[in-house]
């Protein structure tokens, strides 16, 4: 393996010196928010933001939960060792996840508004045997999703700048502790923003450069010509060519990953927290469009990055020259980095693994409150104290989130030390955790679910999925059975296939043979209770009318039409007719679809910029305003902004409630 491109002063120095800036600006915004806006840090603001957040914070949220180390790592890394189908397939699996869960999103809003984590729902239906099963499937995935992220930052900052793995998965989170302890789920959705921003801008300026003005590339046409070239120099070791989309292993991997990474959209409760933040009616919005505007995330860095270290590779630039990356590289997931570095020099691998910082941070803010809530809410408030005040669910909130903080960096230092890598967890999760998809799923929509469905139903999908995936690996892999062989690509498809799918034809068949008395939905509502220093943000919020329930529903069967085109259409049908077609795609074809991707690039980072702040933009006013010491919040306008966002409810009673505006920042 080549030597870090970039000294470690640059890993520690992105580490503590970038993680500190930005703790300072989140919790100078909480305090702006709190001395300005009214907004102080009660229980039900620290978990659910009052349940108001617009889609646009919402869309920029989910864009930044979902931007993984995996994804710029991976999808560059797929791109290198596949071609153009690479960073695509990689995209699509992943939007798949996110659009499939709109269902259950909209689901919580329809049934339970008041809720604080999905886990609360489980609870009433099933009582404490069926909420203490889920909830060993709900932290584990919570534990290994946040792991695998500071797993694959840690790696990717010790391969580009030689710090030491163990440091960077401390201090990595460190700054991240404290301002999501300090500002909560509120402080998260800012920040998010403020990432995501960032990442836009950089992914904007590297694919226009590569695909535009880069003196080794700049344009389509050019990267298809040294594509051509590659595939003579350097043969991809699949079936297809880096033109084509004939690659049974891409395949069949992005297929093995999407399915695995259904468990960690579904059961971890950082995706249902925004959902459950989020205001009625801006759910569908928020999460379908901030899926869309993912998808260009690594199908433009695969395109650009991911492609250009291929295509470079017998160009002096190339940081492994004359040779090609080795495996060690290659598992490290280096591709990436190492097609900025010769597009810009040491400026791109910089500018990398800033993307790469910001990825870390701004998903470990999200499962940190999402752990949070869950030991607050589902442990503290339901086995330990029924009967907390607001003020000790917060301090509740605060110690969960220091300790699973100290917790999850330990256990990356771990697998670090192990030797796993983020493919082979990204490989292994859904196989372990994939039942609790379909738990929350008919937890949500089938009334006829039964307890005893989900007590031996889930665990026996496990089962059934670890035994088919030790049985695939014994049948492929020669019948050789270790840490590497079991990541083989066919046994991870079958075991996180059959994971999936078993589990509800167990809860199915189990619930027909042995049926309950169906389950009224409208109890969730009624039997979730929110804590007692509620404000009049959340207090409007959980009154969800007639007017916004026939939305939901409506929003329902549009999201069926949507993933029906998606998951039907594109990702199954459009996939397996290229992989049959097998033929390079033209340097026509290449040059369209590659305009396309630098279209939508544009188009996606402009929404997620402008649409929050002009979504908060008087909110923004009203910061500066009262900041010069001008004006002041009257009930009067909150009441007229809340009914006007809210459409036409009545409530009644006007509450006199000072300082508290309903803008989101």
């Amino acid at each position: 393996m080549t030597k870090p491109i970039l000294p470690q002063a640059y890993g520690y120095g992105f580490a503590v010196g970038l993680g500190a800036a930005f703790a300072i600006i989140m919790v100078l915004i909480s305090k702006l928010l709190t001395n300005f806006m009214g907004q102080t840090q009660n229980s039900e603001r620290f978990s659910t933001a009052s349940r108001n957040v617009n889609s646009g914070l919402i869309a920029s949220s989910t864009v930044s939960a979902w931007t993984w180390p995996a994804t710029l790592l991976v999808s560059g890394t797929w791109s290198y060792l596949y071609g153009v189908s690479g960073g695509w397939m990689y995209a699509v699996g992943g939007t798949v996840q996110i659009t499939l869960f709109v269902f259950l999103a909209l689901q919580i809003k329809l049934h339970a508004p008041t809720a604080h984590t999905v886990s609360e729902t489980i609870f009433i239906r099933y009582g404490k045997a069926g909420h203490i099963l889920f909830l060993c499937y709900c932290a584990a995935t919570n534990i290994i999703v946040s792991s695998l992220l500071l797993l694959g930052g840690s790696q990717g900052f010790s391969a580009v700048t030689g710090m030491h793995t163990v440091a960077a998965s401390f201090l990595l989170p460190l700054n991240v502790i404290i301002y999501t302890a300090s500002g909560g789920l509120k402080a998260t959705f800012i920040s998010d923003w403020i990432h995501t921003v960032i990442i836009y801008i950089i992914i904007i300026v590297s694919t226009y450069r590569v695909f535009c003005s880069s003196p080794l590339i700049g344009s389509p046409g050019k990267m298809w010509e040294l594509l051509k070239e590659a595939q003579n120099t350097f043969p991809s070791s699949s079936t297809g060519s880096y033109l084509s989309f004939k690659h049974r292993n891409l395949i069949l991997t992005s297929w093995s990953v999407m399915m695995g990474g259904m468990s960690s959209v579904f059961g971890d409760p950082g995706y249902s927290q925004r959902a459950i933040a989020a205001s009625s009616s801006s759910v569908f919005n928020g999460y379908m469009l901030g899926s869309i505007c993912w998808w260009v995330i690594p199908f433009a860095l695969g395109s650009s990055a991911g492609l250009a270290c291929r295509a470079l590779l017998t160009n002096p630039v190339s940081v492994t020259y004359p040779n090609a990356l080795s495996e060690v590289e290659v598992n490290a997931s280096l591709p990436f980095i190492y097609g900025l570095a010769a597009i810009f020099g040491k400026g791109g691998a910089a500018a990398g693994l800033v993307m790469l910082f910001m990825s870390v941070t701004s998903a470990t803010s999200a499962e940190l409150i999402a752990f949070s809530s869950i030991s607050t809410y589902d442990v503290y408030r339901t086995y330990i104290n029924p009967n907390a005040t607001g003020t000790k669910l917060v301090r509740a909130s605060h110690i969960s989130v220091l300790i699973f903080g100290i917790f999850i960096a330990v256990l990356a230092v771990i697998f670090n030390y192990i030797g796993v890598t983020v493919g082979w967890l990204l490989g292994f999760l859904g196989i372990i955790l994939n039942p609790e998809v379909s738990v929350v799923t008919l937890s949500l929509f089938w009334p006829k679910m039964t307890k005893i469905s989900l007590l031996v139903g889930a665990p026996l999908g496990t089962i059934t999925g670890i035994v088919c995936w030790i049985g695939a690996t014994y049948s492929y892999a020669n019948h050789v059975i270790n840490k590497n062989t079991v990541m083989t690509t066919e046994a991870a498809f079958i075991g996180n296939i059959v994971s999936l799918f078993s589990t509800p034809i167990y809860i199915i068949l189990i619930s027909c043979m042995k049926p309950e008395k169906s389950f009224d939905m409208s109890t969730l509502e009624e039997k979730i209770k929110v804590a007692n220093d509620i404000d009049f943000e959340a207090e409007i919020a959980i009154q969800v009318g007639e007017r916004e329930r026939k939305l939901l529903r409506s929003q329902t069967w549009m999201s069926l039409c949507i993933n029906s085109f998606i998951l039907l259409g594109v990702y199954i049908v459009l996939t397996c007719a290229l992989y049959g077609w097998g033929q390079d795609l033209s340097k026509g074809s290449f040059t369209a679809f590659m305009i396309v991707m630098l279209l939508w690039l544009v188009i996606a980072a402009l929404y997620i910029i402008i649409l929050p702040l002009w979504q908060g933009r008087k909110s923004i006013a009203t910061v500066i305003r009262r900041i010069l010491g001008k004006g002041t919040i009257e009930t009067t306008l909150k009441l007229e902004t809340f009914n006007e966002s809210l459409g036409s409810k009545s409530y009644g009673v006007v509450k006199k409630l000072s300082h508290t505006s309903t803008d989101d920042i």
